[in-house]
């Protein structure tokens, strides 16, 4: 029963790929077409009701039913589709696959360079270079403390600038006034 329903969804796959077939008021759908070509083709084959011209055609199309049955496969319009997809997606990647392509090419044809014997023989740095690096990060931390001590002393030397400043306005201001209360004294013992 199983084996039925899945030709007749094949069937109707078919049907809806070619559309409609007209009726004649022999057959009513591709099912009918199918049942009624079925019983005829046994006494086809082998040579009743037809003449040779036919029976050859007919055997034509017998050499053809792989493809009537790719066609009636419902999985046959999910195939094209993955296909298509998988073109898409082949094109949009296409630019990065010729890149890719060209370092391959260029790695290849500097392969033999380094591979070379001088290329062998070079000494192993890798603890000079990790000394380096050590090296490099402590010096680096008391250039940063250095810095930052620079820093708190420019701003102490800020602070002490703008008191002093502030003290010698204050002077300035106090040498002002005793020298006007100077001049008011003379004027005063001038006057008397």
């Amino acid at each position: 029963m199983e084996s039925l329903d899945v030709i007749e969804k094949r069937i109707d796959n078919l049907n809806q790929l070619l559309g409609p077939i007209p009726t004649d008021g022999q057959a009513e759908n591709l099912t009918d077409a199918v049942l009624s070509a079925a019983s005829f083709l046994p006494s086809a084959s082998t040579g009743h009701l037809v003449d040779g011209s036919a029976r050859d055609n007919i055997l034509k199309m017998f050499t053809r039913k792989d493809d009537l049955e790719a066609l009636l496969d419902p999985s046959y319009l999910d195939e094209k589709q993955d296909i298509r997809a998988k073109e898409i997606y082949i094109n949009t990647i296409a630019n990065d696959l010729a890149g890719t392509f060209e370092t391959l090419q260029k790695i290849r044809t500097l392969e033999p360079t380094l591979g070379a014997e001088y290329f062998r023989n070079l000494p192993d740095v890798s603890d000079q270079l990790k000394n380096m690096a050590t090296s490099t990060a402590e010096q680096k931390q008391a250039n940063d403390l250095l810095e930052e001590s620079l820093v708190i002393a420019m701003q102490r030397y800020s602070e002490i600038q703008a008191g002093i400043k502030d003290s010698l306005k204050a002077m300035n201001d106090r040498l002002d006034t005793l020298e006007e209360r100077l001049t008011e004294r003379k004027m005063q013992d001038r006057d008397v």
